[in-house]
């Protein structure tokens, strides 16, 4: 289990951004991770009118697991830094509740379906207390710089 604030090793997220409470399952051969976010009234994006946080942060909670499991396949079979990602699009995202309410945890789970050079794209699935809460797949590009990405790109 890697906890905060070692999980900023593996990841571009800092400080408040950082999103992630731990990584507690990950195996880089099956590109498969586990990550958990404890929801507290004090969380940055909690909204006291929805009593909890809105359940579109969840695509936020699936892209940086996304980013931790880069960042541990970097790391730990390459001995890089963790790259930066962008999200290219975002399919089927399903909620099936409004808020993610204070007190409960909420586990993360993504999966590599596909890969192609950089290009990757993810299952992803949010639960609290065993049950899936939100769902999506998320296509997403890695760069090594994306600032040159962007120049030769505009």
């Amino acid at each position: 289990m890697i906890e905060r604030p070692s999980i900023a090793e593996y990841l571009p997220h800092k400080d408040a951004m950082l999103l992630l409470d731990r990584l507690v399952d990950w195996d880089v051969q099956k590109h498969t991770l586990t990550a958990e976010v404890d929801i507290q009234q004090d969380s940055f994006f909690f909204e006291p009118s929805l009593g909890g946080i809105p359940a579109w942060v969840g695509f936020e909670y699936m892209a940086q697991s996304i980013a931790a499991l880069s960042g541990l396949h970097g790391r730990l079979v390459h001995n890089t830094e963790p790259k930066i990602g962008c999200i290219m699009s975002v399919r089927s995202f399903t909620a099936m509740i409004p808020a993610f309410p204070p007190g409960n945890t909420v586990q993360v789970k993504v999966h590599e379906l596909f890969r192609e050079q950089s290009v990757v794209s993810f299952d992803c699935v949010l639960v609290v207390e065993d049950r899936e809460v939100c769902t999506a797949v998320i296509n997403a590009i890695e760069l090594d710089d994306p600032c040159t990405f962007f120049k030769e790109t505009t």
